[in-house]
């Protein structure tokens, strides 16, 4: 099996008014991505647009923390943010990625 890693990015959004909201992606909204993507054939996956992908991982999170208003539209949310940053991208010490599966116990 190969290794797999969730990715759960802190982003940093400055939205189009310059407030700027920082927030912690989650799984919840990876699989938003995943479930909208499929809907829309010509989105690229996100390793092909990693900016595309990165706006919509945090307007999703935005919307699930009630940072913005479920009434932002993600085309709205698209058109109108100015920047976002993958805090995870920057070294502060902490993990960017967690590996899901656990050792295995040593045999005694």
């Amino acid at each position: 099996m190969a290794d797999v890693q969730l990715l759960s990015p802190r982003l940093r959004v400055v939205l189009g008014d310059d407030s700027v909201l920082t927030v912690q992606c989650t799984n919840a909204d990876l699989v938003r991505f995943d479930m909208t993507k499929a809907r829309h054939k010509e989105w690229p996956a996100a390793a092909d647009g990693p900016i595309f992908w990165l706006t919509f991982i945090a307007w999703a999170a935005l919307r699930r923390t009630s940072s913005i208003p479920e009434t932002v539209t993600w085309e709205a949310f698209r058109d109108s943010t100015l920047d976002i940053q993958n805090l995870s991208d920057e070294d502060d010490g902490s993990p960017d990625a967690v590996d899901p599966t656990q050792s295995a116990a040593e045999p005694t």
